[in-house]
């Protein structure tokens, strides 16, 4: 094997290329099982799901959001509020409300939806009832309604077999907490099973179908709802749709009460301030000081103790005709209390307005008594002609209110005219002027802050009486339109997930996978260079893979023309250009990591290969505990090298000679009590050493490194050693402590060989493929011309 100046042009810093389209694809082979479980089964569950989905039904509304005081601001002046400014919601928020577990709970609350079929049943609840009430007390729990043989009625049947209620069919069946309209037998079975749920529970049906889209650029809502009752949608949307409604008028009507509550408070403080100032000046008339004025004087301070009153008077008058006016804009003659108007109308009201009130108090009660005393409805011909003059009366009323403010506004600034002027006069009187006009002056603040907070609160309680829902129902919900589930889309997006997930399956197990697959494995990893490629073996006979068995399959020797064949010629060929004039490699130990990896059939097939190039071969079986070479060449086992090594026997008798043409073999003996104190000793250095005078090649198969210490007791006298890996099998770290384990102790690893590699698993089996593609198009068979192929020499 000696080969002059030459070296082994091996790169150990070996570096793959950058991965191809191809790699992804092996990875994805090698686990193809996991790809085609996940793939199998997520198809499966996704055909199952489908087959499990009902029809459903789907119904739209349209909503228009506007401005929440739109109207109050046509009856108040556009100056700011004190705060009863109301913050416009967006569009998103309006959306965003609806879509809440409040609305949703208010539309389980109002249809009942609590009592429903059981999550089993393929019927909806319209198909038995419709209507349906559940009160707020109502148990948790299950139901039962029983249809009569007949069909013509049905009981419901409490949790505890107790019958609730009866009622025939499009009846209402009233069982107290629970009610509703019973419809046809639907089915020939009699008992179909109710229950009634909690409220979050029954809220998340009416939350999971409602979806809502803002049309762009506008203040419009499309609002969708989807559920498999075709009867039900419908009303679930048109009840979430009026509770978004009066959500917002709540909301509006909560912001302006405490608004005007705030404003109520101010005005009384400002009001008993007032009283106070006023109660000064009284005071001080009273006192000494004032009966010293003259006459003139006294007579002055009287005059404006009287317009003062008067003025007084006036305005009481004028806030309790602006609150009707204010009630008659927001609520109309209908919602005003005249009643407790009557009672605050000051005693100095116009007589005619007090007449005319009092008139259409007197057509309201009667309108009442007929409704209630005589049982008359509202379409009553004699009710709504008591209505009609009611309301035509309303608009006498509205003139009237307007006119007597008209009277009550002058006579203020007549008297506010006679006060300026009383003050005026009030510098012409000595003495006591400056404390007159201190507290004047501070009666007139008070009486300022007293308008300003009444002016606020007229205009709080506007707000309060006309706020009204600001969201309007452009389109109603239309009659609900089937939508069929999308199964074969839905199957086939199930199964492109589980295409995705098995290929990432396949992925994460090749991440996990810690085994030696490829020459880019064993070059990093390892540092060595990699001498050999052997595809999986096959059988002379069929072709197909050789089974795992304790025989070792000669291929070289049976089969010269197999594609791999070739590899071994290509293993014999890297080790040929190993050795040099220094340190040449006449004696080579195979060894693996681990048992079954295939080292003791690559030695054999190696050996015979060197033979039939017309090198004299020898080949020891040092495997002194599981050894096989003779099992494989049809041998006896006994006289071996157990027997050289403790003298016994001598070489002669020992070695089988020409088992094939060049090639000699020397099985392992008798099992030794102890095979690393055998092999350890000299006895074996000498004996190798005189092998090497008769033989040209001496090729050792060795115990696994890993299992125990004969290989590297061996390797200690060979030139080199060779590593057997089988792909796919031999772990990483097996490997890296086998080369360890064996440079500690000095013996030369030569490189590796990867076996049972797998044609067109990774790219390093690439040119396997060129060994299949150019095989003999006719099979070599018959035992005659394998034996003469099996004596052919090759140079």
């Amino acid at each position: 094997m000696n080969q002059d100046n030459l070296k082994p042009p091996i790169d150990l810093d070996y570096e793959s290329s950058a991965p191809h389209l191809c790699d992804y694809c092996r990875v994805v082979l090698r686990h193809i099982w996991a790809v085609l479980l996940i793939f199998a089964v997520t198809t499966a569950a996704a055909i199952w799901t489908v087959s499990r989905q009902s029809g459903s039904y789907r119904t739209q509304l349209t909503l228009q959001v506007n401005e929440p005081l739109q109207r109050s601001r046509q009856l108040t002046s556009p100056v700011a509020r004190l705060g009863t400014q109301i913050f416009v919601d967006p569009i998103e928020s309006e959306i965003q409300i609806l879509l809440s577990g409040q609305i949703s709970s208010e539309v389980v609350r109002r249809l009942g939806m609590r009592l429903r079929l059981e999550a089993d049943s393929d019927l909806v609840r319209s198909d038995l009832f419709s209507s349906a009430f559940v009160g707020e007390d109502a148990a948790n729990g299950g139901y039962e309604l029983r249809y009569a043989p007949d069909g013509a009625s049905a009981d419901l049947v409490g949790p505890m077999g107790t019958v609730l209620g009866t009622a025939n069919v499009g009846g209402r069946l009233d069982a107290g907490q629970v009610a509703f309209t019973l419809h046809a037998q639907p089915l020939e079975t009699r008992t179909y099973p109710l229950e009634v749920v909690s409220q979050a529970a029954a809220a998340a049906e009416p939350r999971s179908g409602l979806s809502a889209t803002p049309r762009r650029n506008t203040n419009l809502i499309d609002v969708f709802y989807q559920s498999p009752d075709r009867a039900l949608a419908p009303r679930v949307l048109d009840q979430a749709a009026q509770s978004l409604q009066n959500f917002g008028a709540r909301k509006v009507r909560r912001s302006a009460a405490s608004d005007v509550a705030f404003v109520e408070r101010q005005l009384d403080e400002a009001e008993a301030q007032f009283l106070a100032s006023s109660r000064a000046i009284r005071d001080f008339q009273q006192s000494s000081a004032f009966t010293d004025l003259g006459a003139q004087g006294r007579q002055v301070v009287d005059r404006l103790q009287t317009i003062t009153d008067d003025i007084s008077q006036l305005e009481l008058q004028e806030d309790a005709l602006r609150q009707l006016s204010i009630d008659l804009q927001g609520f109309g003659i209908e919602g005003v209390d005249l009643v407790a108007f009557l009672a605050v109308l000051p005693e100095e009201i116009n007589p005619q307005l007090r007449t005319l009130v009092g008139e259409i108090q007197d057509r309201r009660d009667e309108a009442q008594r007929l409704l209630t005393e005589e049982g008359k409805t509202l379409n009553h011909p004699e009710v709504k002609g008591v209505i009609e003059q009611v309301r035509s009366r309303e608009s006498e009323l509205e003139a009237a209110l307007e006119q007597n403010l008209l009277r009550i506004s002058q006579d203020l600034a007549v008297q506010s005219m006679y006060l300026a002027q009383i003050q005026s006069r009030q510098s012409d009187i000595p003495g006591l002027r400056n404390e007159l006009e201190a507290l004047e002056v501070e009666r007139t603040s008070d009486m300022e802050t007293v308008r300003f907070l009444k002016a606020q609160i007229y205009q709080a309680r506007i707000v309060a009486a006309s706020a009204e829902p600001y969201v309007d129902i452009v389109d109603p919900a239309s009659p609900a339109f089937s939508v069929r589930p999308r199964a074969w889309t839905n199957t086939a997006l199930g199964a492109l997930l589980g295409l995705m997930l098995g290929i990432g399956a396949a992925f994460f197990l090749e991440y996990l996978d810690r085994t030696v697959r490829t020459r880019a494995d064993v070059e990093t990893l390892l540092g060595i260079p990699v001498l050999g490629i052997i595809p999986k073996l096959r059988s002379v006979s069929d072709g197909e893979p050789v089974p795992a068995s304790p025989d070792v399959p000669m291929l070289v020797a049976m089969d010269p023309l197999d594609p791999a064949t070739e590899s071994y010629r290509s293993l014999r060929m890297n080790l040929v250009f190993t050795g040099t004039d220094d340190r040449p490699v006449g004696t080579l130990l195979f060894s693996s990591p681990g048992p079954s990896e295939g080292k003791t059939t690559t030695a054999l097939n190696l050996g015979i290969m060197l033979a039939q190039q017309g090198r004299r071969v020898l080949m020891i079986d040092a495997d002194l505990r599981r050894p096989s070479i003779h099992k494989a060449l049809g041998l006896f086992r006994e006289p071996g090298l157990t027997n050289l090594l403790v003298g016994d026997s001598d070489v002669r008798d020992t070695l089988r000679l020409s088992v094939l043409p060049n090639f000699d073999v020397l099985p392992s003996g008798p099992f030794p009590p102890n095979p690393s104190e055998l092999l350890n000793s000299n006895a074996l250095g000498r004996l190798l050493e005189s092998f090497r005078e008769d033989y040209d090649e001496i090729i050792i198969d060795s115990p696994p490194v890993l299992a125990v210490t004969d290989a590297a007791l061996v390797g200690q006298h060979a030139d080199a050693t060779v590593l057997v890996l089988r792909s796919g099998e031999t772990e990483q770290r097996a490997a890296e402590r086998a080369v360890d384990q064996l440079s500690r102790i000095g013996v030369r690893v030569l490189g590796a060989v990867l076996n049972d590699v797998a044609a067109g698993s990774h790219d390093d089996s690439y040119y396997l493929q060129y060994y299949y593609a150019y095989r003999p198009e006719t099979p070599v068979r018959g035992s005659r011309l394998r034996e003469e192929l099996s004596k052919a020499r090759f140079w």
